[in-house]
């Protein structure tokens, strides 16, 4: 593999992951055809090109925003319209960053209003909303990514 194909493949990252599987031979066959003898990176319209029609495939591809928050959020599975979006998602190398840090975000503060009723009864707990928040969210992740291989028949999801 020559440099100028590493940088065709570098910019297909743009493209989803189920998208690279089935038609990324399709998309990288004309792009080594067309390149001229040593050139080592795509012209910058060919690679402009290549990034705008990943992102446009990944967005048409995404859930409704309203599903997409309450998935995101709340774990709440989406259509099976959206199955392979839900397999990408779950085998992201940034599942377990991305999802416990939103529910992070959301169960924070209910705690931390918790806290503060509990202050005003007496109760003085040292710092305990953010550890449980932290293990709350974490625990989600995992329940929720449990529950869409069970129901999309994700046998396997590796995150790796």
């Amino acid at each position: 593999m020559d440099a100028y194909e590493r940088r065709c493949r570098l910019l297909m990252h743009a493209y989803p992951p189920r998208f690279r599987e089935h038609r990324g031979q399709e998309l990288l066959g004309p792009l080594l055809d067309l390149a001229a003898a040593r050139q080592t990176r795509p012209a910058l319209r060919d690679g402009f090109d290549i990034v705008r029609g990943g992102l446009l495939t990944r967005l048409r591809d995404r859930p409704p925003a309203g599903q997409w928050i309450l998935y995101r959020m709340f774990g709440r599975l989406v259509s099976d319209r959206y199955r392979m979006w839900v397999r990408d998602d779950l085998r992201s190398k940034l599942y377990f960053f991305h999802t416990p840090f939103l529910r992070f975000m959301l169960i924070v503060p209910l705690l931390t209003g918790v806290d503060a009723f509990l202050r005003t009864k007496g109760v003085e707990l040292l710092d305990w909303p953010i550890p449980v928040a932290l293990g709350l969210a974490y625990r989600s992740a995992i329940t929720t990514r449990r529950r869409a291989s069970d129901r999309y028949g994700l046998a396997h999801v590796d995150a790796s």
